[in-house]
């Protein structure tokens, strides 16, 4: 049976980079893949664009980026910059959660660099909360959200441990490929980000014996077991 796998960035650009080889490999694999950016991460407009025109093409590469690998993006209209951590987009986030019949959420770990990254994890979890809630009055039934990680992202390194890997060995020439759409993967003049999620991705597959991996970190909470024998 295929599942719903949602990711959610706070910029264009921020899901992409980390959970796009994952999110390639589901979508190879039948699954429905979502991508929610909170903003369109227009403030990084470079020379010679106008912040208006920045995010209109933002938003479209986030489309491109989305169809290459089989998936489907949806930009939120919040300003980049300006995106905090309130109910209204809690429930916002949640019942697209909701209405996407979601079944795993991909988002950002607690800590960051960049406050709206963090403002993007807090938001995230309590959506899970509203969307997964069997007893919260909605017109749209619970999503079926099984699980749920946060991804490696070199802005929210502080106490990010990697727990999970995935071989996306397979996957990695569709994202690599895709991910070229946006303009930041090889354009941008303050990180390499293109360059260094493909290494990460061969030093995590090292990791695991495979040509490229990808990580997720999980609270401490989600890291419990239950065994009765060993």
């Amino acid at each position: 049976m295929s599942k719903t796998i949602m990711a959610v960035g706070a910029h264009t650009g921020d899901a992409q980079l980390t959970c796009g080889m994952l999110l390639a490999k589901h979508a190879m694999n039948g699954d429905r893949v979502v991508i929610v950016d909170l903003t369109a991460g227009e403030r990084g407009t470079p020379a010679g664009w106008t912040t208006k025109d920045f995010r209109a093409y933002n938003v479209e590469c986030a489309k491109k980026f989305a169809e290459k690998i089989g998936g489907e993006s949806l930009v939120l209209d919040t300003p980049d910059g300006e995106l905090y951590d309130t109910k209204e987009n809690e429930l916002a986030l949640a019942e697209i959660m909701r209405r996407y019949k979601t079944d795993a959420v991909l988002y950002h770990w607690k800590n960051s660099l960049h406050k709206d990254h963090e403002a993007a994890s807090r938001i995230t979890e309590n959506a899970i909360f509203y969307a997964s809630l069997t007893t919260f009055e909605h017109e749209l039934p619970p999503a079926p959200i099984r699980s749920f990680m946060c991804a490696e992202n070199w802005e929210d390194e502080p106490d990010f441990m990697p727990y999970y890997y995935f071989d996306v060995t397979q996957a990695y020439p569709v994202w690599e490929n895709a991910i070229r759409e946006l303009w930041l993967a090889e354009h941008s003049t303050s990180f390499k980000y293109l360059r260094y999620y493909s290494a990460l991705s061969v030093v995590r597959g090292a990791r695991i014996g495979v040509d490229h991996a990808t990580c997720f970190g999980v609270s401490a909470y989600a890291k419990r077991q239950k065994l009765e024998l060993l």
